[in-house]
């Protein structure tokens, strides 16, 4: 079972823990990597207007450039030569005149200048850079130091340097800030954590609720998301699930209901003869036989009705075994007839057949043989008061089409599309069929979805009903002449409407 409440209670940790981790970041930021990152923020500034000023030092104007450089960007700018003798030095906006001695320069700044050129030398060109501390410790320094060519003096060396925005007073500021920050953001994050672990535990609350009482059978439960998109989604799959439960639960009690009315009357019947037998006609012979076929004939028909549960059970599941081969159709549908004769001689039905002959297709002969069966007992069972049932099986260029009609009362159009399942006739008509058990259009459907057959059917209230299918026909190895039909399904194809003797 879910622990909704464990669940809020983690999402609620997880949320905090991690405002604590992100806090924690922002400290180390700011107590310990904040210097270091104004001054390479420094350097990196440093570093392009240096890169501009290379670029441009060959202007005959070029000291009046590093003199505008100086004053625009608050840079100290030296310019000296080999013996470091300064040709040129600005400060920020106070302007120096030239030296060419060293007394423009203090001892230490000297000392630092030799120190640059030496690592500049053993760099190998190009620049070299230091953060040094300033005459004011709490004021460091960013230096730039490269090597020139100068029109006028050679070989010069370039020294730019700035200092970096001092931090001492800045940083326990900021911590203070940090603090107070930090403080309302854990509040701000129990409480927000609180708010959202419980809107999103919520709606799995409630549908682990609703789904305990679907475990306990309840089809009549609703699923509800809660607003959240993701719970939503689940919501609405779980009710379509519901809603199939539903419909399975429905077909299920009806499935039970109509085969228990079905095995119900041929009981009762076999029961009733059995007493008659026992109590009645024992002992007379005649009678007793006419009893006996009476038993026999529902005991058969009790066969053929369990015998047709199981094979749509074993068509729904998928373990019946259809072994596709090249069959003759036209025979399969003439040997089908033939079990129809016994109607035709005794009960008066009369069988309009138009049958192309040799129709190869790609198909299993037994299960055909059941479309068929099924099919034409249908047609047999709802046939008008005339009994007249039209059978047609016609080549179509590359595919075959069959089509069995009846003259009864027709299909309503809304109930059209449920005529392919299990037990239909019985929702509106539980009559006895005269043959089949009721499940025979669900076998149908499934026996031709396995041979990739389109199927349908066509029916208008009291105009009778077509079903159909049309398979493709498969290479004919060679021609073969139909068998025949009998006398009482003799048909004259060429003239389809005629009836039957």
């Amino acid at each position: 079972m879910l622990d909704t409440k464990g669940l809020a209670f983690r999402t609620w940790r997880s949320l905090t823990l991690s405002t604590c981790a992100f806090l924690t970041l922002m400290a180390l930021f700011v107590v310990v990597f904040l210097e270091p990152f104004c001054q390479h923020i420094e350097l990196w500034d440093l570093e392009r207007l240096a890169a501009r000023m290379e670029a441009d030092y060959d202007r005959t104007d070029r000291f009046a450039m590093l003199d505008q450089l100086a004053r625009d960007n608050g840079l100290r700018v030296i310019v000296l030569t080999e013996e470091l003798d300064v040709v040129l030095l600005r400060d920020g906006f106070t302007p120096h005149p030239a030296s060419s001695g060293a007394d423009a320069l203090t001892e230490a700044q000297l000392q630092t200048l030799a120190e640059l050129r030496q690592d500049l030398s053993r760099h190998g060109g190009g620049h070299v850079h230091r953060f040094v501390n300033g005459s004011n410790e709490s004021i460091n320094v960013v230096i730039y130091f490269t090597q020139l060519s100068d029109p006028d003096f050679g070989s010069v060396y370039v020294y730019l340097s700035s200092a970096v925005t001092p931090l001492t007073e800045t940083i326990p500021a900021l911590e203070i800030e940090f603090v107070i920050v930090a403080a309302l953001m854990m509040v701000l994050t129990v409480f927000v954590g609180l708010g959202l672990s419980r809107r999103l535990a919520s709606p799995l609350i409630a549908l682990t609720g609703s789904a305990q009482r679907l475990g306990r059978g309840d089809l009549t439960v609703e699923f509800d998301g809660g607003g959240v998109t993701e719970t939503e989604q689940l919501a609405q799959t779980l009710n379509y699930a519901t809603g199939e439960l539903r419909d399975i639960q429905r077909d299920r009690q009806e499935l039970l209901a109509n085969v228990s009315h079905d095995l119900k009357t041929p009981l009762t019947i076999i029961k009733i003869y059995s007493e008659t037998i026992r109590d009645v006609s024992g002992d007379n012979p005649p009678l007793r036989q006419t009893h006996c076929e009476t038993i026999i004939e529902e005991a058969n028909r009790l066969t053929d009705l369990v015998n047709e549960i199981l094979e749509i059970s074993r068509l729904e599941s998928g373990s019946a075994s259809i072994e596709l081969s090249q069959i003759n159709l036209t025979d399969c549908l003439e040997e089908t007839l033939s079990r129809f004769a016994i109607l035709a001689e005794s009960k008066g039905y009369v069988f309009h057949c138009d049958i192309d002959p040799d129709v190869p297709i790609l198909g299993d002969a037994h299960y055909m043989q059941r479309v068929f069966y099924n099919l034409i007992g249908n047609a047999v069972h709802y046939t008008g008061a005339d009994k007249v049932v039209r059978i047609s099986l016609r080549r179509n260029e590359q595919r075959v089409r069959f089509e069995v009609t009846d003259t009864g009362p027709g299909i309503p159009p809304d109930k059209v599309a449920t005529i392919w399942d299990r037990y239909y006739k019985s929702r509106t008509n539980h009559r006895r069929p005269v043959v089949g058990s009721g499940i025979g259009l669900s076998i149908v459907k499934h026996l031709l979805v396995a041979h990739q057959a389109r199927f349908g059917v066509t029916s208008g209230s009291a105009a009778g009903s077509t079903f159909w299918f049309e398979c493709d026909l498969a290479p004919q190895a060679g021609a073969k002449a139909p068998a025949s039909l009998g006398p009482a399904l003799a048909a004259d194809r060429s003239e389809p409407d005629q009836p039957q003797p």
